[in-house]
């Protein structure tokens, strides 16, 4: 029998995403799997959508909270509700359309690699809703200046089938395994939105596990259909949670020897924002991030992801990408805004 995989789809007033989505989970090719619908205080319907509409499919568990815990809670709260005895827990975003080969085509490339070797995670190809020949993510990569972000974003898709490994998938539409979240934990509540699966994938890599990427598995993605990109609220999410995963899990060594590009990059994120958008919540999440609460927190934290480190520096550094010049960096930003409009297709109910 092939091993039962956990898919956690979370919803926070998303009810015109979830018939596309959802949909796109009942015709999913692989038998074996359940589907933990986790709906984070909804105001908009969208309970009352699922029971309507799906209530009959005997695959879905809807979890109700009572308010929005984010969604790093969220996940946590459909982790603890899915069945125990899966190997595999999936995060799914509820504003994607997953092809039908997505779940088999992870599962697969995963199950098909040697016993011996610590394959952590697998993703695929998550493209643009609004451009389907255009990738949103293949994953997270992480550069010398402490910058996560979606790996090939903007490029055309490869029509080759490619597998190759990976700093680490974005939880967007990522394949976990089981064991290797009991050992480094799962996503830290205290992110609340974004970066949380750019430091789970700096603890699975610390720890010496790996992550896949595998092309064939695509899921379409209507770009921060939940958070809005370039919204004050985004901004201060990203400006905390960034300083928080430096702080948390970058090397001593390296930290110092990158402190300079770290530095020079948020000087420049947050004048660009002043400048241009007039939003201070870069800056704002920054100072947050910084305070004597959070500080004393997130060190605590260090001192025990460094217990579980079992690669060297070297090892860490062949991972980190050299950045771009801040021409470069503007440029692809204003490219995933562009792609990043609302697509009228995805987001009728």
């Amino acid at each position: 029998m092939q091993k039962l995989v956990s898919i956690i789809v979370l919803n926070w007033n998303g009810q015109q995403f979830l018939e596309p989505c959802l949909k796109a989970l009942q015709a999913q090719t692989y038998p074996n799997f359940e589907v933990v619908l986790v709906d984070n205080g909804s105001q908009d319907g969208s309970v009352d959508f699922v029971r309507q509409n799906f209530g009959k499919w005997e695959r879905l568990k809807l979890i109700e909270l009572s308010e929005n815990s984010g969604f790093s809670g969220g996940n946590i709260e459909g982790l603890a509700h899915s069945n125990p005895e899966a190997t595999y827990i999936a995060t799914l975003n509820n504003d994607t359309e997953a092809e039908a080969d997505w779940l088999v085509t992870l599962v697969e490339r995963l199950e098909a690699k040697p016993n011996e070797e610590k394959w952590a995670a697998a993703c695929g190809p998550m493209v643009f809703a609004t451009d389907r020949q255009r990738v949103a993510s293949a994953g997270i990569e992480i550069r010398q200046d402490g910058m996560a972000l979606d790996r090939d974003v903007g490029r055309l898709i490869m029509a080759e089938q490619l597998e190759v490994e990976i700093f680490g998938p974005c939880a967007g539409a990522a394949l976990y395994r089981r064991e290797a979240l009991n050992e480094v934990g799962f996503f830290d509540p205290a992110f609340f939105a974004y970066l949380e699966d750019a430091d789970l994938a700096w603890r699975l890599r610390l720890a010496g596990w790996q992550t896949l990427y595998v092309s064939g598995a695509k899921v379409a993605h209507v770009y921060s259909g939940t958070g809005k990109q370039g919204s004050p609220f985004k901004n201060f999410q990203l400006g905390r949670n960034r300083v928080w995963i430096i702080l948390k899990n970058m090397p001593t060594k390296l930290l110092l020897r990158y402190l300079p590009k770290i530095l020079l990059y948020d000087l420049a994120a947050c004048f660009y924002t002043l400048l241009f958008q007039r939003d201070i919540q870069p800056l704002r999440g920054r100072l947050v991030a910084l305070s004597p609460k959070h500080l004393k927190r997130i060190l605590g934290q260090r001192r025990e992801i460094k217990k579980l480190c079992k690669v060297n520096i070297n090892q860490i550094n062949q991972w980190l990408v050299k950045p771009p010049s801040l021409w470069q960096n503007l440029k692809l930003r204003r490219t995933v805004d562009r792609l990043a409009q609302p697509h009228t297709e995805m987001a009728q109910p």
